[in-house]
């Protein structure tokens, strides 16, 4: 293990620098983990572009929730606990948790108050200071939660495990959807097209996937994945052109993962009497005037989700290992640490022509 790790650091709006770290010494009950990917999310992207997007985070501060490594240094309690050992690769939960809360106890921990996340709310003020994905070596805290990844799985496919694993959340789990349900996707982004795998795997019909004339590609991605009808809402108002799939009913599930106030007004519009509606995506700082009376008198559960669960960790793993070649479609860049700006503006689509659905840093990338 290195003695120094490179890290990017968000100095500001729109600012990063490369800086210097010690790597510590793994005690007891903790570890230190070799970073060999780490995903780049949207709200990374809107903090990089706002700062304020996290209120309660002040730069500097080291980014980075979806960490796929190894593992570089741990002490004998911790390996004992966690059932791994140096060099295991594994999956990172961003949340460090109570564990002992009505939420953690009972497969809620994103619910967690007592919680500060990898790479969001884990300050870089806070020794050891690694606690970040966007580093080459990152501090793993005693209550870490670490899943193995499966043999034969790469760590640039195993890193897709957060847009699976909120698919699998979001689009089948909470809505308890079966096999032969119509559902509507809002966003072909990497976590819309997550909840695309998801639904194709649950055996809906129909696969609904709206999203505008700049997101062909990532519609086209979603057809490969096995979207049954594509729909771009700049074209046609959306409730249109569901009807005109599923009929006058409307679709059984609707999941609004783009955080526009105006796909999450139009969701109990697209849901038929008694279905559900998923709201994933984040509108932080916004507000809207929405007609309750529309859920009430249509018998419409509305549910808010957050993040996954470590079971739905477990299961995307498994589903990555399993479907490798949508792991494939999923991934289109790989870039490294020291080009984190331009990582992040892929994923703001701010490079023209790259059609980025989901990228990653490789810290040890030339």
């Amino acid at each position: 293990m290195d003695s120094k790790s490179l890290a990017a650091v968000i100095t500001e709006k729109r600012r990063i620098e490369i800086r210097e770290f010690a790597v510590p010494s793994a005690k007891a009950d903790d570890a230190v983990l070799k970073v060999e990917a780490c995903g780049i999310c949207g709200s990374d992207y809107h903090y990089y572009k706002e700062v304020n997007h996290w209120p309660y985070l002040n730069p500097p501060h080291i980014m980075g929730h979806e960490v796929v490594g190894r593992i570089a240094g741990i002490g004998v309690e911790a390996s004992l606990q966690w059932k791994v050992k140096e060099g295991d690769l594994v999956a990172v939960e961003a949340p460090v948790t109570c564990q002992r809360c009505r939420y953690c106890v009972t497969g809620n921990a994103t619910l967690c108050a007592d919680k500060r996340s990898y790479g969001i709310s884990a300050s870089m003020a806070d020794p050891p200071h690694l606690w970040g994905g966007y580093a080459q070596y990152m501090y793993l805290h005693p209550n870490t939660i670490l899943h193995r990844v499966p043999d034969g799985v790469t760590p640039q496919a195993a890193v897709l495990y957060t847009c699976v694993s909120n698919g699998l959340k979001w689009a089948q789990r909470v809505p308890s959807l079966s096999p032969g349900d119509s559902i509507v996707i809002l966003g072909p982004g990497q976590q819309g097209l997550g909840c695309v795998l998801a639904a194709v795997m649950a055996g809906a019909s129909p696969i609904i996937v709206a999203g505008l004339e700049a997101d062909s590609y990532r519609l086209s991605v979603a057809k490969e994945l096995g979207a049954t009808h594509m729909m771009y809402s700049d074209r046609a108002p959306l409730v249109d052109q569901v009807k005109s799939i599923v009929g006058p009913e409307m679709a059984d599930i609707v999941v609004d993962v783009t955080g526009s106030v105006s796909a999450q007004l139009a969701t109990v519009d697209l849901v038929r009497r008694g279905g559900t509606v998923v709201l994933a995506g984040r509108t932080p700082n916004q507000t809207m005037q929405f007609e309750m009376d529309k859920v009430a008198s249509r018998g419409v559960m509305m549910i808010g989700v957050r993040g996954h669960e470590s079971d739905d960790i477990r299961r995307a793993l498994s589903v990555i290992a399993a479907r490798p070649e949508a792991a494939a479609k999923l991934t289109t860049h790989e870039v490294p640490l020291k080009d984190a700006d331009y990582a992040l503006k892929l994923i703001g689509q701010e490079v023209p022509g790259e059609n980025a659905i989901h990228v990653s840093l490789n810290p040890w990338m030339s």
